[in-house]
């Protein structure tokens, strides 16, 4: 029987894992593979890959200047975030209040190898809840301020959600989100923040600014993307932060013990399964057999349940060909069942089915798309 034809996605994800296998695809396959790279936020991060395999100068001159433009976009964002940790450092001088980063800017201060080239947009800090009206009031002092000025919104993130509402900076229009869990309050996962206060760790050559501690690290990546996230946006990159986080610590003396424990400490088994099995079957993540059966065994997962999230995941996270205007219908029904998963996750029902309303009612009202008429 013949063998199904690669995917875009396929080609996509060939590159990335073999870097030198880019230069002996066709023309067209490299035009696709870097059109799904920049679709899907990787075109500088891939780059940066070749140029750690030895394998960039190798490319024809205008390939290489696509991945030397990617390259400085990343960095740019990467000086801008490495700014405004500074400039949040200054806002809280004196005030005792932690610098604690989580996601993109935690990775690039702590310059993991999967950091090179990751398009970061804000900054995200975790601090203790009781901390955060101090915190706020710094931050407005130093130019800060709220962009969702809406009551429900203001209520939302302040009575429900594990962050209070975003902020932007006046002048620079960079974005800061302040944490004092990582996962709503009304979430059906409950992790201990004072257990991720207590373990975070002080960054090298960076005084006074924190991070969690690499199992920490990798338990909000799996819950960002397995609990809490939206698999259609950024689900790829999400994926491959994982694999980048997996396969840089997992080179650690008894990393997948420490992160299996630590996983059954936070209550976060379950989307810890589902992460390290989507990783080692779409991103062929190297994953120890012991640590894929030893997180199934921990889980409360039914099978059931893995064998239809599964597929609804992967369908929805592998980018489509550019060209492809609308996902095709299983796509765009796994992308809808993963939309309702992730908030019947984040809110029971009482409170879901009003806010999910009022969302769809803000759409509707907003719309000014032409409608057809009968």
């Amino acid at each position: 029987m013949r063998s199904a034809a690669p995917s875009p996605a396929d080609w996509l994800l060939r590159a990335w894992r073999a870097p030198d296998s880019f230069a002996g695809m066709s023309a067209g396959t490299q035009d696709l593979v870097l059109r799904l790279a920049r679709r899907s936020g990787l075109l500088a991060a891939l780059g940066a890959r070749m140029t750690r395999a030895s394998c960039l100068e190798t490319l024809p001159a205008r390939i290489q200047d696509l991945f030397e433009g990617a390259r400085v976009i990343a960095a740019d964002r990467e000086r801008s975030v490495r700014w405004e940790v500074n400039r949040v450092q200054r806002a809280f001088y004196g005030s005792g209040l932690p610098v604690i980063l989580l996601k993109g800017a935690a990775y690039h201060l702590r310059e993991l190898p999967m950091a090179q080239g990751r398009l970061t947009a804000d900054v995200d800090l975790l601090l203790p809840e009781a901390d955060l009206p101090l915190a706020e009031q710094r931050l407005r002092a130093h130019g800060w301020m709220t962009v969702t000025p809406d009551p429900y919104d203001q209520r939302y993130y302040r009575e429900w959600m594990h962050e209070l509402p975003p902020m932007r900076h006046r002048t620079r229009l960079s974005e800061l989100d302040l944490h004092h869990a990582i996962l709503p309050r009304t979430a059906r996962l409950h992790p201990d923040s004072a257990r991720l206060l207590q373990a975070a760790q002080p960054v090298t050559d960076h005084p006074g600014v924190w991070t969690l501690c690499p199992e920490d690290l990798v338990l909000h990546a799996v819950v960002h993307q397995f609990h809490d996230g939206d698999f259609s946006r950024t689900g790829l990159r999400d994926l491959l932060d994982l694999d980048g986080l997996f396969t840089h610590y997992g080179q650690q003396d008894a990393f997948w013990e420490r992160l299996l424990e630590r996983a059954r400490l936070l209550n976060l088994t379950r989307p810890l399964d589902h992460a390290l099995r989507c990783a080692a079957r779409v991103g062929r993540t190297p994953i120890p057999d012991g640590v894929l059966s030893a997180a199934r065994r921990a889980s409360p997962a039914s099978w059931p349940v893995r064998l239809l999230l599964d597929p609804l995941v992967t369908s929805t996270l592998l980018p489509r060909h550019p060209d492809q205007r609308r996902a095709d219908p299983f796509t765009a029904l796994a992308g809808w069942c993963l939309y309702l998963r992730a908030h019947w996750l984040r809110m029971p029902p009482q409170l879901l089915i009003p806010h999910l309303a009022r969302k769809w009612a803000r759409r509707w009202r907003f719309d000014v798309r032409p409608r057809r008429t009968v």
